[in-house]
């Protein structure tokens, strides 16, 4: 084709759906070089410091940005839990995070508006609100908050509401959902939606000999908490449970590598088992794992795609992973791919011995319900990149 340069704005709205868009950046840029179109591509993470699209910037660094607002919010806007805990969570998101950031995100957005020929939303209502009041661009959304899964009830904007209904319906050229249930909800609203596949890693679960149990400490502010807790659940494990398996570590990509060294040599020094480590490369090693345990939410969604069962433990006092977040999000969104983990580092350890005596039945499940969900639609990035690029270029 030959074509204008274009220049595409991604909004990503947290840290769960700057792993999504990372894999849709990943796939527009091989996507315009297969195809030669002239292109490029600036983003700006709303909520975190964007840890997850570096290796995509250092790899193709004339053609992508990364516009990082100031601060980072200490909650990563995640807020559940009591409603005192969520209200105090909120208001030091917004002092320490989303004011002083917005007067920069907005400088930025005015900065570029002439610039940019269309915008890509990963998230929930704001990227179309910031596009509708301060760039009017042709938008494109990746509707990664709202799955027809969480619903408890059938009310027809239960976990949408109306603003973020008008802005999906009026606001967007076209919403991928995450799911083809959602999908559905979503046409009957009158929303432009289409499922392309699940916008997840490109990996192929391997069959055979898969023997890891992968641990995830999460990526939030709280992740030597969840560690310790592990190390402790582990201690009581009998190690004739897991004689058959290795266990490895892996870290986010935005957490301090010093500090992980640091914290992790004070815990292994009196355990009796080898525990491997590494960080950044989750896809790698959970091509290989038979079981994910971790304190974590869009990675253990990655894991179900794969009908990879997932243990989740929680505590009363985390960021993310509390009871609210177990009991409102992850059990609606991951149904039989899910294994509560309890909230205490010996209900852990007995969820685990459980779990790995009927490990079978735990992974059938979890097959099922990726095939009822997803479908097995697996290479969503490169489609849902390959639909955009050729909505925009038969403008």
């Amino acid at each position: 084709w030959s074509m204008s340069p274009k220049t595409l704005l991604l909004l990503s709205n947290g840290y769960g759906e700057d792993s999504f868009a990372s894999i849709l950046l990943e796939k527009l840029v091989q996507f315009t070089k297969v195809y030669k179109i002239p292109s490029t591509f600036l983003v700006i993470p709303l909520i975190g410091k964007g840890a997850q699209f570096y290796q995509c910037q250092s790899q193709y660094p004339d053609q992508v940005s990364i516009i990082t607002p100031p601060f980072s919010l200490p909650n990563g806007g995640v807020y559940l839990g009591s409603a005192w805990q969520k209200s105090k969570r909120f208001i030091e998101d917004c002092f320490r995070g989303v004011i002083p950031n917005s007067g920069f995100i907005l400088r930025e957005l005015k900065k570029i508006k002439n610039k940019i020929d269309a915008v890509i939303g990963i998230g929930d209502f704001i990227p179309p609100l910031l596009n509708q009041l301060f760039l009017q661009k042709e938008l494109y959304m990746v509707a990664c908050a709202h799955t027809w899964l969480l619903k408890r009830s059938n009310q027809p904007l239960e976990r949408l509401g109306r603003l973020t209904r008008h802005l999906f319906r009026y606001g967007c050229r076209q919403v991928y959902t995450r799911d083809r249930l959602t999908e559905q909800w979503f046409l009957q609203l009158g929303i432009t939606a289409k499922y392309l596949g699940f916008l997840g890693p490109d990996i192929k679960k391997k069959e055979e000999n898969r023997r890891k149990i992968v641990f995830l400490p999460g990526s939030r502010k709280d992740w030597k908490n969840n560690l310790q807790f592990f190390f402790v659940a582990f201690k009581e494990v009998n190690h004739q449970y897991l004689k058959d398996y290795e266990i490895h570590i892996v870290f986010s990509p935005g957490v301090d590598t010093q500090e992980i060294q640091f914290l992790l040599a004070s815990l292994l020094k009196n355990h009796h088992f080898f525990i491997s480590w590494s960080q950044g490369d989750y896809f790698q090693h959970l091509s290989q794992s038979a079981l994910v345990v971790g304190f974590a939410g869009t990675a253990i969604e990655q894991a179900a795609f794969l009908g990879i069962p997932s243990i989740e433990p929680w505590q009363e006092n985390a960021i993310q992973v509390n009871r609210d977040f177990i009991e409102n999000r992850q059990k609606l969104l991951l149904r039989e791919a899910l294994i509560p983990g309890g909230d205490t580092p010996s209900q852990l350890a007995q969820v685990l011995k459980n779990t790995l005596l009927n490990l079978q039945d735990y992974q059938k499940a979890a097959e099922n319900f990726s095939q009822k969900v997803w479908e097995g639609k697996s290479n969503g990035g490169m489609t849902i990149a390959e639909n955009i690029m050729m909505l925009l270029i038969n403008q």
